[in-house]
């Protein structure tokens, strides 16, 4: 199967589910999978697990790819009723814990997907290593903010499409896929070269939709 029609498969997996009101977008779903398959992190923290649309995707994606260890934080009782049944076996490969303050001490992060709220977000910067990425899925004002104030020297981008929700998403389809947060916290060369190119391609997107009005 292509990229493509897995993160199609996957999107609509996850909108059938229940507890979907707030997953990520298609968009953002594909997204987060591109940097993964890009940069090949070896450890990846989701913030704000919810029902495991994202997870779930990367851990199906790359298990047997190149076995990528992924934690994530959830609290909610509903969404840790949900999750095993909805990545069934594949639940096994998450290292799930209630908060980033519970997470065990030793282990450095190189991309950090923040998808929900966390109290307890500022200590995501005992957790990183020299150069990790965080992606902030959605329209997440407060967390990015967060971010960029613990990393002044950080390099950041909001990524948009200038497509619509699809036909089999659970979202009003008149109104465009949900965009993403990048943040280069510590960006070496191949970083800011990736940076930059995304600028471009947001900048692109904002015109199209601009133009469409």
């Amino acid at each position: 199967m292509n990229k493509k029609d897995f993160i199609k498969e996957q999107y609509n997996k996850f909108s059938r589910a229940e507890g979907s009101q707030f997953i990520a977008s298609e968009y953002a779903l594909g997204e987060i999978l591109n940097f993964i398959n890009k940069f090949k992190p070896e450890n990846i923290l989701e913030v704000g697990v919810g029902i495991g649309t994202i997870s779930g995707s990367i851990i199906k994606a790359y298990k047997n790819e190149y076995g990528p260890k992924v934690y994530g934080t959830e609290n909610n009782k509903f969404c840790l009723s949900k999750l095993p049944e909805n990545l069934g076996k594949d639940y096994t490969f998450l290292k799930l814990f209630p908060s980033i303050k519970d997470l065990p001490g030793d282990i450095e992060f190189d991309l950090i997907i923040i998808d929900g709220k966390e109290s307890n977000l500022k200590s995501i910067k005992h957790f990183i290593n020299d150069h990790c990425i965080i992606l902030v899925e959605g329209d997440r004002k407060e967390q990015t903010e967060i971010c960029q104030n613990l990393f002044p020297s950080s390099k950041s981008v909001h990524l948009i499409t200038s497509k619509k929700n699809s036909s089999y998403s659970n979202r009003a389809k008149e109104h465009y896929q949900g965009g993403i947060k990048v943040i280069f916290t510590n960006p070496h060369f191949t970083h800011f070269l990736e940076w930059f190119k995304l600028k471009l391609t947001s900048k692109f997107h904002f015109q199209i939709r601009k133009f469409l009005r």
